[in-house]
């Protein structure tokens, strides 16, 4: 994996795939996961959006995600990792 250190990302699409981001920030920037070979420490998100492949599991995804700060701006998405869009369509279920 490529290494890349202490930069400033500001309206870029970045593919985090075969990358490793320590020490980063990443503003109003759009973020594709499409697999497991990514590494991020340290970083901060804010405005952000974060495309991630819905079939990779949920857990090993939430855990890399959690090593980060994020500001309240910043979603995740799971659902159109290729398409991204501003709005995800919620399941409707019934609550009983």
């Amino acid at each position: 994996m490529k290494w890349i250190m202490n930069e400033s990302f500001h309206n870029e699409t970045i593919n985090f795939d075969s990358f490793s981001f320590k020490n980063c920030s990443f503003t109003n920037c759009v973020i594709i996961i499409t697999t497991l070979n990514f590494h991020f420490e340290g970083c901060s998100f804010y405005g952000s959006a974060l495309h991630v492949n819905p079939d990779l599991p949920i857990f090993e995804v939430s855990h890399r995600l959690s090593q980060s700060v994020y500001d309240t701006d910043t979603n995740c998405y799971r659902d159109d990792y290729k398409y991204p869009r501003t709005r995800v369509p919620l399941p409707t279920s019934n609550v009983h």
